[in-house]
């Protein structure tokens, strides 16, 4: 079966929907991003991947942990652990066992109850994105690709052209007052999209420039850089 990436165009915007939803719709935007795992196949192959041999209480307790008064939320790096554990509590937030606001509320305590969401979103939120998205597009195993596609690549030049900004905004980042690991986790996302830039494989471009400008976003970092590279992607066919 030819790939053609509708499954991670159409999960890619239902996270984002979910990301800047207001609390009211937060519910219903989670429901929707669950739908759209269920409906495409590559997703089912991934989860079904993930979870086989995955104890989901147990990674639950050890990501959900505490220190001193305060509740931590220490996700797993690897994407094999990291994507059934947030599904599966996507799932909980769906039918009600936990409450997602509360669960943003509690470990990642802000101002308000919408920095909070926001602050959740743009962590645990898109470390799933990019780990479901380069389970789907790099295969669960090496032996066995999970899909077959053909692959767009961008025109020459787009490596080139971008080259400048992509220093510009990891240098903004490195230099930013950002918790460290806020920092590394961005600075890793952009070293990922120099990755498909030197690829020219237009699906994974986008993929992981989706993430990277919701993270810059979220941080209010860089937005004149933001745009530039959003302009040259326009200019090079790769983003509409």
């Amino acid at each position: 079966m030819e790939y053609t990436g509708e499954g991670i165009e159409a999960l890619v915007a239902a996270l984002d929907d979910l990301e800047s939803a207001g609390l009211i719709m937060a519910e219903k935007k989670i429901k929707s991003v669950l739908k759209c795992l269920a409906y495409y196949g590559e997703f089912r192959t991934v989860l079904a991947y993930c979870n086989e041999g995955f104890d989901y209480a147990a990674e639950k307790r050890k990501a959900l942990g505490k220190a001193g008064e305060y509740r931590v939320l220490r996700l797993p790096t690897a994407p094999k652990t990291l994507v059934p554990l947030v599904a599966g509590l996507l799932v909980e937030f769906d039918d009600g066992r936990e409450d997602f606001i509360t669960f943003c509320a509690d470990h990642y305590p802000a101002l308000s109850r919408g920095e909070s969401m926001a602050a959740c979103c743009a962590d645990m939120l898109e470390k799933f994105k990019l780990a479901i998205v380069s389970l789907v597009v790099e295969g669960v195993k090496e032996e066995a690709p999970l899909v077959e596609r053909m692959v767009e690549f961008a025109p020459d030049g787009l490596q080139k052209q971008t080259e400048s900004l992509l220093i510009a905004l990891v240098h903004a980042v490195d230099e930013s007052s950002l918790p460290d690991d806020e920092r590394k986790d961005i600075l890793l996302m952009l070293e990922g999209y120099s990755a498909a830039l030197d690829s020219r494989d237009v699906l994974m471009i986008k993929a992981m420039w989706l993430g990277v400008k919701r993270a810059l976003a979220a941080h209010k970092l860089c937005p004149k850089d933001v745009d530039a590279m959003e302009e040259l992607l326009r200019l090079y066919l790769v983003t509409k």
